[in-house]
Order: structure tokens, then sequence, then C-alpha cells
């Protein structure tokens, strides 16, 4: 079973729309913010990534909005490593809310990174980065 993350957001006055609404390009951001906890949580801060030369850069991301999320609600943004394999990394995401004990899917997404160095020459992950974003 796949580790996990999850990051409490609560979504602001200027990322609704003007009905009140979660607009859907700001759940790329929330998702960009599990990823980021992920990295730090499973021992790769993305920082210290940068710092030595090695960069996740987005490939691809099929985003499915399925119900929406209104100002000053919380969000739970939920992260996990689908697969890594060379110096492709695939991450799923849902934000999801509570609704009374009841969770309501607001909206999923696969996001396939690409590792690489400063020069955008793709890098394979390593194996102790590939134990550390698959492991338990």
């Amino acid at each position: 079973m796949p580790h996990v993350h999850r990051l409490a957001v609560r979504v602001r006055y200027p990322e609704a729309d003007p009905m009140g609404r979660l607009h859907h390009s700001v759940y790329l951001v929330y998702f960009e913010m599990g990823r980021t906890e992920y990295l730090r949580e499973r021992g790769l801060a993305y920082a210290e990534m940068e710092r030595r030369g090695r960069f996740v850069a987005i490939a691809a991301v099929d985003l499915k909005c399925r119900a929406p999320a209104y100002y000053d609600q919380q969000v739970t943004v939920e992260t996990q490593v689908l697969e890594v394999r060379g110096a492709r990394v695939v991450f799923g995401n849902r934000a999801v809310r509570s609704d009374g004990g009841r969770e309501t899917v607001l909206a999923e997404a696969t996001i396939t990174g690409a590792l690489v160095d400063a020069s955008g020459r793709p890098q394979r992950f390593t194996a102790e980065e590939t134990r550390l974003l698959l492991g338990p």
C-alpha cells in the first residue's frame, strides 16, 4: 500500500471565483504544495534536491474536477507516489473535504514529473531516492 501524505488547506478568498467556488487552476497549486510536503516528509526536501542540481519538471497533468470547494472551507490534499522508473515519477493526488463524516472528492490528478539536471537533461532516480519515494 503506497504511503499517503495529507495536508490541510483552507480555501482563501483570492482563490475563489465570483461564485465563491475554488477556481479549478488552484488545485494544481494545492497539489504542488502536497508534492513538496510529501518529499520533505520522505527525507527528500525539494530545496535540497535543487541545491544538488536535481529538479522535477512536470511533464503531464491529468486533472479531473469532481465537486466544488468554497471560500473558507478546509480541504485535505492527499499525495502519493504511484511509480518511479528511470527519470520518471508519477504522483497521485486528491483533494477531499469532509461533509459531516462523509468524504467528498473534489478533484483528482495524476501528475508525471521528470527528474532533470540544471540543463534539462534527464537524470535517473538513485536507488536511495526510489526507496524513499516508494517506501512504507
